[in-house]
């Protein structure tokens, strides 16, 4: 039997015949999802319900999954017994095990794991690569783009495509160029973000002799992290482009057939100018980066601010300007079999070697050894700061958090920065026992700092925001989306009350509170508390008056859009009655 998860869900026999795993109950499928996701690891039943329920539990979850394992097990091993079942009851929990059936996401790991072992230049590795392409070109669990369980995987299997496709670029650069070129456009297309893309599409144009098409990747490059990002390219992308533009330009000056002095009108020369340094375009932040950097730099720092904020962003700035001194992993990848996946993507950024990579690799199931850990220290030596960053940090588990407090303890040039949304969200979690001096709160850019960009209404349209402000200058229908996908984040914990606010304020504009009694049926209270959390994560802003407003037209203008006209005519019908 084997079960494929990246691409939508299949599932053959033995004799390849393919079993109505698509006939499977919605709840069915997410429990077969999460256990592929963490295959070979015991899930208790808590911790799967969690998985698949999140916040909104059904009475009984523990007889709800006992059901839908049953059922997973009747419709796709009829004949099935305890002896045969890929999905195993262990422990009061279940595994997904990889031993009784096949399983696409394993073989995938298993084939990253294995370059560990092959020589770095060798054909092994190269057809490796091949392999994982094969394999990773579809991403996993489609029908859950939004669940948290899946996200970690989804991150892991793209990772692994874009790397392959590099390294089959590179490979392939001496011998056939245009493929490697489109190796490198692909990689690009799966990460519009990633530098090292763009470098390799423009060595591939420039073995093509075409120059002009690698500035043309070049500026693409610095057109995407500008406006998406806020951030110039790297020093290494800026010389490799000035490189081409000198070599266009002495080629330009060697075919240039020379004038006879007697017959030819004297032409002003034209002299190559280096291409200007890039000057820094990321907006704001400039009291956080100072006090990062400075002499007296905390050793933690934990940086907080709703979806949006440009967290993720502020650590792409701690990377520029400490290049090669900055590791950066994701927090949403340390569950299940990934623990540590986080850490070696980081330690992987600051050029750890396989010795260390292997190690890492070795504690996805338990907590790292003292010499495991002194190991891993060796990656910060150094006189200078070396940045340890953990974007989305909140569900790092206790060892990991224990590991990072060895390595803070013991790595006297480790600086750890730590992202996540609010300080109530790692409330009671292993990260609340990273204690830090102190937190900075990414608040929205204000007018003062957007005003390098020109447009005098960019505050009032964005609220600030810097991924409205990423996006402000697409088309309506992307920059509402944008708009809207953050509202929607911004208000997931809130009570839906919240959205009701922010609906009744985007139809009929500002209102007090005495204005949205009617409207919603709620008491004083209930608003007041709903309008200090929409007022927290910068969705709402107080006037002189009391009265509450949308604090970006676009989100407001993105709501509206979502409310019937029938709709709009009650609201306001009731704040007329309500006058």
């Amino acid at each position: 039997m084997r079960v494929c998860v990246l691409g939508q869900m299949t599932v053959t026999d033995g004799d390849g015949v393919i079993l109505p795993a698509g006939e499977l109950p919605r709840r069915a499928r997410q429990v077969l999802a999460v256990l592929a996701a963490r295959h070979d690891r015991i899930q208790s039943k808590d911790a799967l319900a969690d998985a698949v329920w999140g916040t909104k539990l059904p009475g009984n979850h523990v007889a709800a999954l006992e059901h839908y394992v049953s059922v997973i097990r009747r419709r796709l091993q009829p004949t099935g017994n305890a002896g045969s079942w890929f999905i195993v009851t262990r422990n009061s929990g279940y595994l997904f095990d990889t031993s009784r059936a096949g399983l696409d996401l394993a073989e995938l790991r298993a084939a990253i794991r294995s370059l560990d072992e092959l020589p770095p230049d060798g054909q092994e590795r190269f057809v490796a690569h091949a392999g994982i392409l094969d394999l990773a070109r579809q991403l996993p669990f489609p029908e859950d783009p939004y669940a948290d369980w899946a996200e970690a995987a989804r991150a892991e299997v793209q990772f692994a495509a874009i790397n392959s496709l590099l390294e089959l670029a590179k490979a392939a650069l001496s011998s056939d160029p245009a493929r490697s070129l489109r190796l490198a456009l692909d990689a690009i297309e799966m990460s519009p973000y990633l530098e090292s893309g763009y470098e390799a599409a423009m060595a591939a144009a420039v073995a093509m002799e075409r120059p002009d098409e690698a500035l043309r990747i070049f500026d693409r490059c610095r057109r995407v992290l500008d406006e998406e990002l806020g951030v110039p390219p790297s020093p290494g992308l800026v010389r490799l482009q000035r490189t081409v533009l000198a070599e266009r330009h002495a080629v330009a000056a060697a075919s240039d057939p020379e004038p006879d002095p007697e017959s030819a009108p004297r032409k002003p020369v034209l002299r190559s100018v280096p291409a200007a340094v890039p000057q820094e375009s990321f907006l704001g932040r400039t009291t956080q980066l100072t006090m990062l950097f400075g002499p007296d730099a905390p050793r933690i720092v934990h940086v907080v601010g709703p979806v949006g904020a440009g967290k993720s962003a502020f650590l792409a700035e701690i990377a520029r300007h400490a290049p090669g001194r900055t590791g950066i992993g994701h927090g949403g990848s340390s569950a299940g079999v990934l623990r540590l996946a986080w850490l070696r993507a980081a330690l992987l950024e600051l050029g750890a070697g396989p010795d260390v990579v292997a190690v890492v690799d070795a504690g996805a199931d338990r907590p790292l050894r003292r010499d495991e850990l002194e190991l891993i220290g060796t990656v910060f030596a150094g006189p200078e700061p070396a940045f340890l960053a953990v974007d989305d940090a909140a569900d790092l588990d206790q060892a990991g958090v224990a590991e990072l407090a060895w390595l803070n303890q013991h790595c006297p040039a480790l600086r750890i920065v730590l992202t996540y949304c609010y300080p109530s969200q790692i409330a009671g979690r292993p990260l609340t026992t990273l204690n830090t001096p102190v937190v900075l709160r990414l608040a929205p850019l204000t007018a003062a700092e957007l005003t390098p960009l020109g447009d005098p209404a960019l505050a009032e349209r964005t609220g600030g925001i810097p991924a409205l402000v990423a996006v402000a200058s697409q088309p309506a229908e992307i920059t509402r989306a944008v708009a809207m996908q953050i509202a929607r984040e911004r208000t997931r914990w809130m009570p839906e009350l919240a959205w009701e606010v922010l609906r009744s304020c985007a139809v009929l504009g500002p209102l007090s509170t005495a204005d949205l009694v009617p409207i919603t049926g709620r008491t004083v209270p209930e608003l007041l508390s709903c309008i200090d959390s929409l007022v927290h994560a910068n969705l709402l802003s107080e006037g002189e008056e009391g009265e509450v407003q949308h604090r970006s037209s676009v989100i407001r203008d993105a709501i509206a859009e979502q409310v019937s006209s029938a709709s709009s005519a009650h609201l306001r019908k009731q704040l007329a009655a309500a006058s």
